[in-house]
């Protein structure tokens, strides 16, 4: 396309554009503002995992699911609790160095803090900081047994609103899981020290209150 066509589009469209931002209609009465009084928010997300340090949960793959409930004590505030599922089969090249255990499964149950910040009418940005109990179930050929620990996350979604009600999100998660099994000092790091990233995307319901 030669300069002066797009010159020409250019004069003739913009004038246009500069108009129609003048009779913009009014947003539906369905339609998302940010001044909506919101009550709570419920989450559904999935996710796939990734060991970031060395130790035993690198040698699994890691799919999950996570619940999540988020309450606004303020427009930008949001206190909640969260359950997430992940499960993980052992990659056969790495048999060495788990002994016969062949499936993990880890719940988690948590607390966070979290800050809502909205952009515009679509795009919000939702982080996180929790805390919470880690069961890690551990399965063999012949026997099945649990693990206990603590865990720490920070978590931070870019969501999109499809209307009022609806959103979805991309979310990434740092977890840090301190477990609190009994082995020799040279292993306690590789067993009790697992540092996660959780990278995935889900769906949000959104509720305001009766006034709203």
């Amino acid at each position: 396309m030669s300069l002066a066509i797009k010159l020409f589009l250019i004069t003739i469209f913009f004038p246009l554009l500069l108009t129609a931002q003048d009779t913009i209609p009014e947003p539906h009465k369905n339609q998302y503002v940010a001044t909506d009084p919101e009550t709570v928010f419920f989450v559904g997300e999935f996710f796939r995992g990734y060991s970031v340090n060395n130790s035993s949960l690198e040698n699994y793959s890691q799919l999950g699911f996570g619940l999540d409930f988020n309450w606004f004590v303020f427009p930008f505030l949001t206190i909640g609790a969260q359950y997430n599922f992940m499960g993980g089969n052992l990659k056969e090249e790495n048999i060495s160095n788990t002994g016969r255990i062949n499936r993990i499964n880890s719940h988690y149950f948590g607390l966070h803090l979290g800050y809502y910040h909205a952009f515009n009418k679509e795009w919000n940005l939702h982080s996180l900081a929790g805390f919470g109990r880690v069961q890690n179930g551990s399965r063999a050929p012949d026997s099945r047994f649990t693990e206990d620990g603590n865990s720490l996350m920070l978590r931070s979604e870019l969501g999109y609103r499809l209307d009022k009600t609806a959103a979805i999100f991309i979310k990434a998660t740092l977890r840090w899981d301190r477990m609190e099994i009994d082995t020799p000092p040279v292993l306690n790091d590789y067993f009790n020290k697992q540092s996660l990233l959780l990278v995935g995307f889900g769906v949000r319901l959104h509720l305001q209150n009766p006034d709203g």
